[in-house]
């Protein structure tokens, strides 16, 4: 029974991946989005 539904999480985790869109090739999550150089005072 463990083994069926470890099976079961595996192709679950198949399908999400194929439906994950793709990030562009050179680009960092963590970074995406960032704005580089001086930043505005915060008061």
């Amino acid at each position: 029974m463990k083994q069926r539904e470890k099976e079961a999480r595996r192709e679950q985790r198949k399908t999400e991946k194929a439906e994950r869109p793709q990030r562009p090739e050179g680009e960092d999550p963590d970074l995406a989005g960032l704005h580089w150089g001086p930043q505005e005072p915060l008061y």
